[in-house]
């Protein structure tokens, strides 16, 4: 009997959520590594608005590869997200504390950067192929979010979205 996961059993499993943030990294990783002045990994702060917004399929299914384009799309996209990252802090410090117990994730702890260790810098996504179209999606699209917080600055970020870091 094949069951389809539904968005309860993803916000409750913390191995997905991991997937989310590698996702996110790799996303992020890929435009950053490209520009110049630019760090190659997400600042620490960045991964807390990661799954809130994975987490909403209205959102997670608006994100195209601009902000502006995403926003446009999706008119609700920043409403009640900084609230919606402070709930779910708690997931995604689970999510962290396994994906650094796993050495997925390591941080730089001078500048607070989230990088990849070098097993799992692009094996991860390569490696596991998903049957299961929600987790399919949570990866396209966390990849997507990466390459979109990587293209912009921190400032711009943060009033475009309407969050503070």
């Amino acid at each position: 009997m094949k069951k389809d996961l539904n968005f309860f059993d993803v916000y409750q499993n913390t191995a997905l959520s991991v997937i989310a943030i590698h996702s996110f990294i790799l996303g992020y990783y890929k435009v950053a590594t490209n520009k110049s002045g630019k760090n190659n990994f997400p600042p620490l702060n960045q991964i807390f608005f990661v799954l809130p917004i994975i987490y909403d399929n209205k959102t997670m299914n608006s994100i195209r590869n601009e902000l502006y384009t995403t926003l446009t799309q999706n008119k609700e996209f920043t409403l009640g997200l900084q609230d919606r990252a402070c709930k779910m802090s708690s997931q995604t410090f689970e999510a962290l504390n396994l994906g650094f117990s796993k050495e997925i994730f390591k941080l730089d702890s001078d500048n607070y950067y989230l990088e990849l260790n070098e097993n799992f810098s692009k094996e991860l996504t390569t490696k596991l192929k998903f049957s299961n179209s929600v987790i399919s999606d949570i990866q396209i699209y966390s990849k997507r979010l990466g390459g979109i917080f990587a293209k912009l600055d921190e400032k711009k970020l943060q009033i475009e979205l309407n969050i503070l870091f």
